[in-house]
């Protein structure tokens, strides 16, 4: 009897059980699940689970027109396909015009979790968050759009939905704080050595002092957070 061809249906049905809660971090308020143990989930219920960045004559992000780029990812379970793309972003999710090795890198990482929630295996974690692929105009107009328009007798009821709006994105602002250390923990992952991590704190320095002025909290939290990760790194990782 030939052996049953698995479906979407079937993956579906086993990966969007999986409680990855027991996985996810929380860092200021914000849960993630890194890619490292997304893909060790992912290839305890199907090993023969492949993925594949996808690249355009050479490259390993398409150049739109406007110059700024996105990247693409695929992940396959025998012949399921899931495909998703993202654009390349700096830690404000802002699009990048010409972006670097490490800006592509990161989001490709990024790109590949949520491919892999496509399947249904830590859908959870995005479910009710905000898309942090929206355009900032999308971002912008989405307070207003659940607001209900001021009265006109009351038109004083439109200025906190204007203050709200500016708050929301720019450089200083608490939700530009969030994003900053959640975006920075996340990538943490990709580097193997300290060296590596004092490199992109100190190239971070602007937003570092941002933070330490604006939200010292915020900064603790990311200080502690970075030094955990280098006092798990391999003895032998830390000494060189």
């Amino acid at each position: 009897m030939a052996e049953k061809k698995l479906t979407y249906g079937d993956v579906w049905e086993t990966l969007s059980k999986v409680d990855v809660s027991k996985h996810t971090e929380e860092k200021m308020k914000l849960t993630y699940l890194s890619w490292s143990r997304m893909w060790m989930l992912l290839c305890e219920n199907y090993p023969q689970a492949q993925y594949e960045f996808v690249d355009f004559d050479g490259v390993p992000y398409k150049t739109l027109p406007d110059g700024t780029a996105e990247v693409v990812t695929r992940i396959m379970i025998d012949d399921l396909v899931r495909e998703m793309r993202l654009p390349v972003m700096d830690y404000k999710n802002n699009p990048v015009v010409n972006p670097h090795a490490r800006q592509v890198s990161d989001n490709a990482m990024r790109c590949l979790v949520k491919c892999v929630a496509m399947f249904g295996l830590g859908i959870s974690v995005f479910t009710g968050m905000a898309d942090e692929t929206l355009p900032d105009e999308a971002k912008d107009e989405q307070p207003k759009e659940k607001k209900a328009p001021p009265k006109k007798a009351e038109p004083v009821e439109a200025e906190p939905v204007k203050e709200e709006v500016v708050e929301e994105d720019g450089m200083g602002s608490k939700g530009w704080a969030d994003a900053f250390v959640h975006g920075f923990v996340e990538t943490l992952a990709l580097h193997t050595t300290r060296e590596q991590v004092v490199d992109a704190y100190k190239s971070n320095s602007e937003a570092v002092g941002t933070l330490k002025d604006k939200f010292p909290k915020h900064k603790e939290a990311l200080d502690v957070a970075i030094k955990e990760f280098i006092t798990n790194l391999p003895k032998e990782v830390k000494d060189d």
